[in-house]
């Protein structure tokens, strides 16, 4: 069943109402600052949720294994690659709370003004990369 930026990953929407979100990129200190959220969820009583959105399905990008490359390569598996470590990233900072993460075929933008609408607190950092880059990644 497909499920859309709002439906908290769980098949209902409102997954979201009172929990932390996280906003995430595969950047190591991005990794790293999901650690001041699940620190914030813990002291608010409440869970976290990990998003990240990645935009290259829109934008027409292949997802599978180049025919020149391994079978296990290509894109499909990185943006899940990035929230799983982002999840045991929060899950080792507070081990006391409940953490949920999902990724996103989408503009990070929708993705979490969607998810936001419910959320206790919303949490965002800087890509760190210049306006060109950050075009041409998303």
């Amino acid at each position: 069943m497909a499920r859309s930026p709002g439906d908290g990953g769980r098949g209902g929407r409102g997954q979201d109402r009172e929990r932390v979100l996280v906003g995430v990129g595969g950047s190591d200190s991005a990794l790293r600052a999901v650690e001041a959220p699940a620190r914030e969820a813990r002291l608010r009583g409440t869970g976290l949720s990990v998003v990240h959105a990645f935009i290259w399905p829109p934008l027409k990008v292949p997802l599978g294994p180049s025919p020149y490359g391994p079978p296990d390569g290509g894109l499909r598996q990185q943006p899940q690659d990035i929230v799983d470590t982002a999840v045991a990233q929060a899950r080792t900072t507070a081990p006391d709370i409940d953490v949920a993460g999902r990724s996103w075929p989408a503009i990070p933008l929708t993705v979490l003004a969607t998810r936001s609408r419910s959320a206790a607190l919303v949490v965002v950092g800087s890509r760190g990369m210049g306006a060109f880059t950050g075009l041409l990644l998303g």
